[in-house]
């Protein structure tokens, strides 16, 4: 999986590809292209690719100065692309004290609802504080030893495997905590050192790890992570905004072409029901005249028809449509955010 004995992979053609068709700077290819020199790298700088199949799914670098860490996480939903810069700081035992992350969609017509997340860690609990763009709140959680997971984001885990390397243990359980879940839940993960060089968390999930524990690379299904060489994040999220932006611009006035309509409670009530998509569910529900949907661990978003089987949601940019067999039954629905599809079956 990695090309060399220290673990650290040159990024591989896929990622090369996609930058050089998406008309990138020459110079953040040729910084990609290959291995840096050890002189050429800044001290203690960790950069990650996460692959879905051959295609680029994210890329997450960060450096660490003494106890504090900051990085940047960016994800490609083409022609979306997501940035959470931030940063961690930890206390003289390992532990996480302070996560900061702030979040930006540079290249869409609006800005993102949330604009950053604060979380103060306690030995046993933790403060979270959500910033939106015209509000704030506070969530107070139970968290013992918490370390921050957002998505595909491998900071808080590898920090939590150096730990537990250093203090020389073969096995332990971690608290990943998400930052951005208002519900505040996080997920207790165990963790084996099966090998020098390889540890299982979270009972299913195999990492490749160097001695004092850091992330070398992992598969997880269609999922492959790559311990890279350190790279020009601005310059490679600049390039790929330009390049998705007449995508951008395209969705954009499909949505501000988009008109509601009215449709009757029957036609409403037939698609009312939970459609799932592995372990994920989705609920319809009535709301007066209109959908609403609710997403795991997300309040309702009320649906607007804009034909008899598809509706769509302003804030965000999201398109729902219902599929129905021979019968008339509705049988699933896709949820479209972007160029992004994904189909839920109904449940029964």
């Amino acid at each position: 999986m990695l090309d060399n004995p220290q673990g650290r992979a040159t990024v591989p053609r896929s990622i090369r590809s996609t930058l050089a068709a998406a008309s990138l700077l020459a110079v953040a290819v040729s910084g990609l292209a290959g291995p840096q020199t050890a002189s050429a790298a800044p001290p203690n700088e960790t950069a990650f690719l996460t692959l879905a199949g051959r295609d680029t799914f994210c890329l997450e670098q960060y450096r660490r100065v003494g106890n504090v860490v900051s990085g940047t996480w960016t994800v490609l939903h083409p022609p979306r692309v997501f940035v959470h810069d931030y940063s961690i700081a930890l206390g003289t035992d390992g532990l996480p004290t302070r996560y900061v992350m702030r979040y930006s969609t540079p290249g869409a017509p609006n800005r993102p609802d949330l604009d950053s997340v604060a979380v103060d860690y306690g030995r046993d609990s933790a403060t979270v504080a959500f910033f939106r763009r015209d509000s704030s709140f506070t969530r107070h959680i139970v968290l013992h030893e918490g370390f921050p997971l957002l998505g595909q984001s491998f900071v808080g885990i590898e920090l939590a495997l150096m730990r537990l390397r250093r203090m020389g243990a073969d096995s332990s359980v971690i608290a990943l905590h998400p930052p951005t879940d208002p519900s505040g839940a996080g997920t207790l993960a165990p963790v084996r050192f099966v090998s020098r060089d390889s540890a299982i968390v979270g009972g299913a999930m195999r990492l490749h790890l160097a001695q004092d524990g850091s992330i070398l690379g992992l598969r997880s299904g269609p999922l492959e992570l790559r311990r890279v060489e350190p790279f020009a994040m601005p310059a490679i999220v600049d390039g790929f905004v330009k390049a998705f932006a007449p995508r951008v611009a395209a969705l954009a006035a499909a949505a501000a072409a988009r008109v509601e309509i009215a449709l009757p409670p029957a036609q409403l009530e037939r698609f009312v029901g939970e459609y799932a998509i592995g372990q994920t569910i989705v609920s319809i529900s009535r709301d007066g005249e209109h959908l609403a949907m609710r997403l795991p661990q997300q309040p309702p978003i009320q649906l607007l028809a804009m034909s008899p089987t598809a509706f769509f949601v302003s804030k965000p940019d999201l398109v729902v449509e219902f599929e129905s067999d021979s019968a008339g039954l509705v049988t699933a629905l896709t949820l479209v955010q972007g160029e992004t599809r994904n189909r839920f079956t109904r449940r029964h």
